[in-house]
């Protein structure tokens, strides 16, 4: 999955229980026979069974025209509710295509600069480095080679801080690697293309998207999942697995990484984007990207490695590249962009085959499933497949498989884990850093807590090996990390690390 979500997490995640079937061949596979509305239907249908998954919503862009959008499954199983063309979902990093988009867009407008730093842009930046400071530009965060470690900061969502007051912590940020040396998926660097967007047009990023994209293509149901799962009924809900059943769990909202993931759409929709896409930024006759700037989001600008998550025809003969937004492959000749998306309970895939015009969204709403990916795959072999080809459903679905397993798998404690060398009060206080401020850890209910940041965020803290404890956050894509926690010569607790940062008792 073009979510790039590293194994870590993956391994942490619960994704829930399925009975999944062991050979998982495509029903009717005729690899080349081209898709048409039985088949579309056939392969939704089949993939909706074949991977538990409540409810899903395709289109399909054939020949820069609209081909297909229907809604398969319930959009909440607690209602049942059936899940339409037109039913909204969050996209998760799907957003990211639009943050491109929304920068291609000020390019166009002469307003920026792919190649222009951005600190001429946001004048309270800086990166770590002062070589990256001085250098690093929109194009960098779009493709993930500022630096930045991977898949750090997606807290900051949560913490109640003002985007300046982040924009200004950026600086803190240690880098994972040097700049532009390789790609490492990062959300904050999506954010960062958004604030330049922002501050170029003099509007906020959604507003961008809103004014550029989504009104000219008549996109109605399209916005900031925020604001739409609070005044649309028509909405798909968040599923994931418990004790070997789905259920409906809270949506995971965007509060400042909109650019990154935090935007909604419905299939229709996406459909009408991907039609723009397909015809070189151009629909209904109507201009809404130049072809300089579409040629500019497709352009690869940094290999990558296929990763643990990319499903089949991803693979080591393929090839994978990042362009603004997208990840690109080969398949039978073709160039394929692709851009997958996954949040609490949420999957989302996103594909573009710009040679032959042809475009696929598939939208999907439980928990890490691989649906989206066998969908496209199904598709982009009825289409484009030749005589003889091997089905890759076999192939998805023993990945998949493997990565339930590991999902599934329970974490190690150490053989003989040590206990707390203090009582609970002990660790309490108010303790801060640079990047992250202020965080207050406090008992309740006869455990520890972390009170993060002005918005207050929960963390759950447990002791897990003597002064080594481990802090969850709340959601179902959340893996518990590290805290150590230090003591001066008087053996008092002074301070703590947690992700390689140093938070010192204020006071101290």
């Amino acid at each position: 999955m073009n979510t790039r979500i590293p194994l870590t997490i993956l391994l942490l995640v619960v994704g829930g229980t399925c009975n999944f079937s062991s050979a998982a061949e495509l029903p009717g596979y005729e690899p080349g026979a081209g898709v048409d509305e039985a088949s579309l239907e056939q392969i939704c249908r089949w993939a909706l069974e074949e991977y538990k998954v409540p409810g899903t919503a395709v289109a399909v862009v054939r020949d820069g025209k609209p081909f297909f959008a229907a809604g398969f499954g319930v959009r909440d199983l607690d209602s049942g509710e059936p899940v339409t063309e037109d039913t909204i979902f969050q996209l998760a990093s799907v957003s990211k295509t639009f943050a491109a988009a929304a920068v291609a867009a000020m390019v166009d407008e002469g307003k920026l600069q792919w190649e222009q730093p951005a600190a001429e842009v946001l004048p309270s930046f800086a990166m770590h480095e002062a070589y990256a400071t001085r250098w690093v530009n929109a194009r960098d965060f779009l493709v993930h080679r500022a630096g930045f470690p991977g898949f750090f900061g997606d807290l900051f969502d949560h913490l109640g801080y003002s985007r300046p007051d982040i924009i200004h912590r950026i600086r803190f940020v240690k880098p994972g690697y040097s700049f532009r040396d390789h790609p490492e998926y990062s959300n904050i660097g999506f954010f960062l293309a958004g604030e330049m967007a922002a501050a170029a047009a003099g509007a906020p990023f959604d507003e961008i998207v809103r004014s550029r994209i989504f009104e000219p293509l008549g996109m109605k149901r399209s916005g900031v999942a925020s604001v739409l799962f609070s005044d649309d009924d028509n909405i798909s809900r968040s599923h994931a697995g418990k004790e070997g059943s789905l259920r409906v769990v809270p949506s995971n909202l965007s509060a400042v990484f909109i650019a990154a993931g935090g935007l909604a759409s419905s299939a229709s929709d996406l459909s009408d984007y991907l039609v723009m896409l397909a015809n070189g930024g151009e629909s209904g006759g109507r201009r809404i990207l130049s072809p300089e700037a579409v040629h500019a989001i497709f352009e690869p600008v940094i290999a990558e490695e296929p990763g643990f998550a990319e499903f089949p025809p991803i693979d080591g003969n393929s090839g994978f590249d990042y362009t603004p937004g997208w990840g690109v492959y080969h398949y039978n000749g073709l160039r394929i962009l692709e851009k997958g998306g996954a949040l609490d309970g949420i999957r989302t895939i996103l594909v573009l085959v710009p040679q032959k015009k042809f475009g696929i969204a598939v939208l999907a709403n439980r928990n890490l499933t691989a649906l989206p990916e066998a969908i496209r795959a199904a598709i982009l072999q009825r289409e484009f497949g030749r005589d003889g080809e091997e089905d890759l459903q076999p192939a998805i679905r023993e990945k998949s498989h493997k990565i339930e397993e590991l999902l599934l798998a329970p974490q190690e404690r150490p053989e003989n884990p040590a206990p707390p060398a203090h009582p609970l009060e002990a660790y309490t206080g108010v303790f801060t850093n640079d990047l992250f401020g202020q965080w207050e850890i406090a008992v309740k209910d006869a455990a520890l807590e972390v009170i993060a940041g002005p918005a207050r965020y929960h963390g759950a803290l447990t002791p897990w090996d003597g002064e080594v404890f481990h802090l969850l956050w709340p959601g179902v894509i959340s893996a518990p990390v590290d805290v150590r926690f230090a003591v001066d010569d008087r053996k008092r607790i002074v301070s703590f690390d947690c992700m390689g940062y140093e938070f010192r008792r204020v006071g101290e």
